[in-house]
């Protein structure tokens, strides 16, 4: 099995960068491989702290677009075509206000939210399904049609039902693990593509 490194080259290439984790290393893959944003997108990042993807984000739409970031504590918005919004996606008024500041229909939502891990792992497992029926919830108001979710999620016994459901609301569904993910960590990303719209 391999050893994980605190300190590997994806630590010290979020150093160098003056990101604030590896963790922005797994989206930059995700967007290469997948092709998932452009110049001028509309983008809403779940569970943005402490900015990593923000910065990814902000880069690749680049200053025509927009990148909205929630998550329940405040961070920095890296550039000015970020804006951080502090609040629960359990709150309508919040999801109201994300998409006020988009300025329309988003094209990419990406969402590494993640529950407060315990340790036991059916619990985290339940409650990181939770959060993936969250941000699939907020994409019925704020994705446009043909639009592309990608959420962290960590295989467990409900793998097989969060992924049927998944595939019920976009036209296709992949699974990806990112090189600067942990090895031996159990976290992949699913990447959701072409959104049907007003789906049942």
């Amino acid at each position: 099995m391999a050893r994980y490194e605190p300190r590997d080259k994806f630590y010290r290439k979020a150093r160098e960068q003056g990101l604030p984790s590896r963790a922005a290393f797994k989206l930059e893959e995700l967007i290469a491989r997948f092709k998932l944003a452009h110049p001028g997108a509309r983008v809403a990042d779940l569970g943005c702290a402490p900015g990593g993807w923000l910065a990814i984000l902000a880069r690749t739409v680049g200053p025509n677009g927009r990148v909205v970031g929630i998550d329940l504590a405040q961070c920095v918005a890296p550039a000015p075509n970020v804006v951080m919004i502090a609040g629960d996606l359990h709150d309508p008024a919040v999801r109201t206000e994300v998409a006020a500041r988009l300025g329309g229909t988003a094209d990419l939502i990406t969402s590494d939210l993640s529950p407060k891990l315990t340790g036991i792992a059916a619990r985290d497992q339940a409650q990181s399904a939770e959060l993936l029926t969250i941000a699939l919830e907020f994409a019925d108001g704020v994705l446009k049609p043909g639009g592309t979710l990608v959420a962290k999620l960590f295989m467990g016994a409900e793998f097989g039902e969060i992924k049927a459901a998944f595939a019920q609301a976009f036209a296709k569904v992949e699974v990806a693990r990112t090189k600067a993910s942990r090895p031996g960590s159990s976290e992949l990303y699913l990447v959701a593509r072409g959104f049907h719209a007003g789906r049942d």
